[in-house]
This record gives structure tokens, sequence and C-alpha cells, in this order.
């Protein structure tokens, strides 16, 4: 849906550089992807491409609720049950991100605990506001304690800048070779795997 959104105004991009923008704050992302793609990237266009995006994803995902993928709520609920606090991080914005936590029945706090959206941080991954956000509303001062789970590029370096352990999951495009060429300081098959990782148990 990214993609369409921004090849309807006239971007072409290959599917490397397309994926560099995967996990990015999407209103920035749109903005780059237009450019790349020696579209037109003037206030008007780029708001018309963004408009589009979040009718459409607010339709799709209206008509057809996302589901989590196998074991990642019961891993989370797993985790919660420890004394761990979940927070999630989005480059989707603040309404999409409420429309997606209510389709899953997440945002009672009975799954996640607390969420930022890039729309509530300067600027979201790769930069580090959004897990130092999550970081500040949990009264968390200690990185070392700190796991970000993410299935692209800009969820590594997000959590490398913001000094906590990444761990790239296998879920997305990425392979365990890209992670570890990323400097993931773990890779993982799925979130679902955490709960049973050492590191866990170190915490």
């Amino acid at each position: 849906m990214l993609r369409e959104a921004t090849e309807r105004f006239g971007a072409d991009y290959t599917d490397e550089q397309f994926q560099e923008w995967m996990g990015t704050e999407k209103h920035w992302a749109i903005e780059n992807l237009l450019r790349i793609g020696g579209a037109d990237t003037s206030e008007e266009t780029v708001e018309k491409a963004w408009n589009w995006f979040r009718e459409e994803l607010n339709r799709t995902y209206t008509e057809n609720p996302p589901t989590p993928l196998p074991g990642v709520e019961d891993a989370l609920r797993e985790l919660r049950s420890r004394g761990v606090t979940v927070g999630m991080t989005t480059g989707f914005s603040r309404e999409i991100k409420d429309l997606i936590l209510d389709a899953m029945g997440w945002s009672d706090g009975d799954v996640v605990d607390i969420s930022v959206a890039g729309d509530q941080v300067p600027a979201g991954r790769p930069e580090p506001f959004m897990i130092q956000r999550l970081m500040e509303e949990m009264d968390i001062t200690d990185t070392s304690v700190v796991i970000s789970c993410g299935d692209t590029a800009a969820d590594v370096e997000s959590a490398k800048r913001a000094g906590v352990t990444s761990v790239g999951v296998l879920t997305g495009h990425l392979t365990r070779e890209d992670f570890d060429r990323l400097g993931a300081d773990i890779v993982l098959d799925s979130v679902a795997d955490l709960p049973q990782h050492p590191v866990m148990s170190a915490e």
C-alpha cells in the first residue's frame, strides 16, 4: 500500500530502494520515495499521496482487520506475566495505530502496555525517539534492560541509536545474513521465540 501510494503519483524505484524505507514513519517515507522515484515532491503531491495512503489503510483495516502472527500474542502475554513491560512502536500515525490495536483487541492494555506512533515524536525510525519516548513513559533509564524487536533495517538502526538490545525477527523481508550485516544483537525466527531466549533469563 505504501508503494502504491507513491507509484500512483509517478514514483519508480527498485525493490531494494523500497525496502530501505520499510519501518520508517510513513509520511516521511512517502516524501522520500517520491523523491527517489523521480516524482513530484511538492507539498501538494506529498499530501495527496499521504491522504490516499491513510484513507486506503483505514478502509482496508476496517474491512479486513489485521491479526497477529502465530504465537506472538501468547508470547507477549507470557512476558507480561513475568513482569516485563511490553511497548510497541510503529511508523504508522496514531489514528492507524489505534485502528490496528482496536482490531486486534490489544488496546485495553491486556497485551501491549504502551504504544508510540511515528507522529508522536520529532522523527520516526531510524531515529531512536520512539524507543526513548517509551522508556520515558515507562520511567526506564537503564538501556541495558530494554530489548527492541523488529523486522526491518530501520528497526535495528533505531535500537542501536537508542543503545538498547536489538533483535531482528525473520517475519519480514530480511534474512538472517541481512540482520548480521546490520549488526543486530540477536536474530530470531519470530517475536514468539523471545520468551524462551536466554536474554530473557538474564533480565
